[in-house]
């Protein structure tokens, strides 16, 4: 998950930090992480389908830790699949399964240490697998937002819109989304790494005048989720070519002058393609009760710049009704934390809801 040494890059601006120093503020928490982490104390009853609440359990001994430090948790959940990551999901779901089928073989043949490492490797934190968590959520009065797509979009529009103050997570994909405020590594304890956004312009990253634009293009360069990285392209030798031609067209045109490196002839073309799953992917807009892009279509030649494909890579309004996840739903459910926010279902649970036409 997230860009592949992004973190230890931005290690010069990282500074320890506790959760009570977040006191009366707004947290967003990407969900997954948690659900991941707790999963691991039970992969095998997880795999194979024997009922545990460990994983359960672990989650709400951090929604504690931050109410116990006076953060209001806002936990935000992964919704449908988004076009633009479906290779790297397909890849994954493959790798889980080989994974599982060594499990059970290891098992099969005594050899447990070895087959516990594989089932977790098999893990797939599942739609059922989060609404356990979504119902302990429920009880406790916190509220939360299932994403028509990807909870990163979800969360750095949050966060630009002012909703939270801070985003937790683990993954690096977050800061390229333009999360403003990124806490990692939290523990039990609530001490955490803060990141923030203020800081790239610092001359120990080599980033002083950069703009998001130029930050993004560098992290993506290197490879991410929704595009792989050139052959030898890795975040380091990423900085040093952005750094030196300033945008990644300049930057493929000198690779190819050089000749080391070998570029698909449609790169540039997939590039821009994985740039809209970065700036207009689709999220829930609590405040308007509707889909909009994280960041606003360019005006006037929208339906010339992007055809439907292309919107399709960062999600578009077509989905099926029950990803429109706040529309006459749980108007009851308004809740204290801030007048924007919804406690919202599962995506499951929309189906059994009539919606809107």
């Amino acid at each position: 998950m997230g860009i592949q040494g992004l973190l230890p890059f931005l290690q010069p601006i990282q500074k320890a930090t506790h959760l009570k120093h977040f006191k009366g503020k707004t947290i967003g928490v990407d969900a997954y992480v948690w659900l991941h982490r707790g999963a691991y104390a039970c992969t095998a009853e997880l795999v194979l389908g024997t009922p545990t609440t460990k994983y359960v359990d672990f989650a709400m001994s951090r929604v504690r830790l931050l109410e116990h430090n006076g953060a209001n948790p806002l936990i935000v959940f992964d919704g449908g699949p988004l076009p633009a990551k479906k290779p790297t999901d397909e890849k994954r779901k493959m790798q889980r399964k080989e994974a599982l089928g060594q499990a059970r073989a290891f098992n099969a043949q005594g050899r447990h240490s070895q087959a516990r490492e594989l089932y977790g490797k098999a893990l797939d934190v599942t739609p059922e697998v989060a609404y356990q968590f979504i119902k302990a959520l429920k009880a406790a009065g916190v509220p939360y937002i299932v994403a028509p797509y990807e909870a990163d979009a979800q969360l750095a529009f949050l966060s630009k819109s002012g909703i939270i103050d801070a985003v937790l997570t683990e993954d690096s994909d977050l800061l390229v989304f333009g999360v403003q405020e990124a806490l990692f590594k939290l523990d039990a304890s609530g001490t955490c790494m803060r990141v923030s956004r203020a800081d790239f312009g610092l001359a120990e990253l080599g980033m002083t005048g950069w703009d998001m634009s130029r930050f993004r293009e560098m992290a993506m360069l290197s490879g991410c989720d929704y595009l792989p990285n050139i052959p030898g392209m890795g975040l380091k030798t990423a900085h040093k070519m952005i750094k030196k031609y300033h945008n990644v067209e300049k930057v493929l045109t000198a690779v190819r002058f050089e000749g080391k490196r070998r570029i698909p002839s449609d790169y540039l073309v997939r590039f821009r393609m994985a740039e809209r799953a970065f700036l207009h992917q689709r999220v829930w807009d609590p405040s308007q009760g509707r889909l909009v892009c994280l960041e606003d279509l360019p005006e006037g030649d929208v339906q010339a710049a992007m055809d439907a494909a292309d919107l399709a890579e960062a999600g578009d309004d077509t989905v099926d009704p029950d990803a429109y996840i706040g529309r006459e739903l749980n108007l009851h459910s308004i809740l204290t934390i801030s007048p924007a926010i919804w406690n919202l279902p599962l995506r499951e649970e929309l189906r059994r809801v009539p919606c809107a036409p």
